[in-house]
C-alpha cells in the first residue's frame, strides 16, 4: 500500500474528466422528460398558490385572445415553398358559343380625356438633340426634388398657371425664376410635364 499514497497527491491536482463536467445531449445520459400534454393533464395542483397562478395564466391567455377581433393572419408562403403552378392552370376557358352574351358583358373602352385649350401664348424650344428642356434637380441633400423647364419664350406666367392646374399644385409650388426665366416646379414631374408640353404642341 505504500505505493498508492504517493500517487494520491498527483491525482488530486487533476481536474474531473471532461464527460462529467460538460453538459451532454447524448440520449444515454438524458433523463426522460414527460411530454407537455401529459404533464399538464397529469400534474395535480399541490397548493392554493399554484391553483391561483394557473387561473391567472388561463385568464391572461383568454384576455389576449379576446382582445384581438381578427383571426391571426396566416404566415406568408416563402417562394421556395410555393407549389410550382402556372397561370394557365387557373385560366377558365372562354365560351365562344354565344357571342351575344359576350358582347353584352364587355364594356366599351373609356374615351381618353383631352383638354380643349386655346393655343398657347408661350413656346418651349427644343434642345439641340431635339428633346424638351425639362430637367430634374435635387437640393437640400437630396430631399428637395425640383423640376425645371427652360428655353421658354412668350408668356411665362401662363405656362406656370397651366402647369399648376395640370399638376394640381399650390401657388407657392410652381414659381418663375425672374433672372433665368425658368419655371420651377416643386417635386419630380419630368414625365408629366413632358407629356403636357407634347400635348400642347411643343
Amino acid at each position: 500500500m505504500p505505493r498508492i499514497q504517493p500517487l494520491l497527491p498527483l491525482l488530486r491536482q487533476l481536474p474531473a474528466p471532461r464527460p462529467l463536467c460538460r453538459f451532454s445531449t447524448a440520449s444515454r445520459l438524458r433523463i426522460p422528460q414527460p411530454s407537455p400534454a401529459q404533464s399538464s393533464s397529469e400534474a395535480p395542483i399541490k397548493s392554493p398558490k399554484e391553483a391561483a397562478r394557473a387561473a391567472d395564466l388561463a385568464a391572461a391567455e383568454a384576455a389576449t385572445d379576446a382582445d384581438n377581433p381578427n383571426a391571426p393572419a396566416p404566415k406568408p408562403v416563402l417562394p421556395s415553398k410555393r407549389s410550382h403552378t402556372t397561370i394557365a392552370d387557373h385560366v377558365q376557358p372562354s365560351s365562344t358559343s354565344n357571342p351575344a352574351t359576350s358582347s353584352r358583358n364587355s364594356r366599351p373602352a373609356a374615351p381618353l380625356v383631352t383638354l380643349e385649350l386655346p393655343p398657347p401664348k408661350y413656346h418651349v424650344g427644343r434642345t439641340s438633340t431635339k428633346n424638351l428642356p425639362v430637367y430634374s434637380d435635387y437640393k437640400r441633400g437630396g430631399n428637395l426634388h425640383l423640376t425645371t423647364i427652360r428655353k421658354i419664350t412668350g408668356d411665362i406666367s401662363e405656362l406656370r398657371d397651366e402647369l399648376r392646374v395640370f399638376l394640381n399644385k399650390k401657388d407657392e409650388d410652381v414659381k418663375i425664376n425672374s433672372l433665368t426665366q425658368h419655371v420651377i416646379v416643386k417635386g419630380h414631374h419630368v414625365p408629366q410635364v413632358t407629356d403636357f408640353l407634347k400635348a400642347r404642341g411643343m
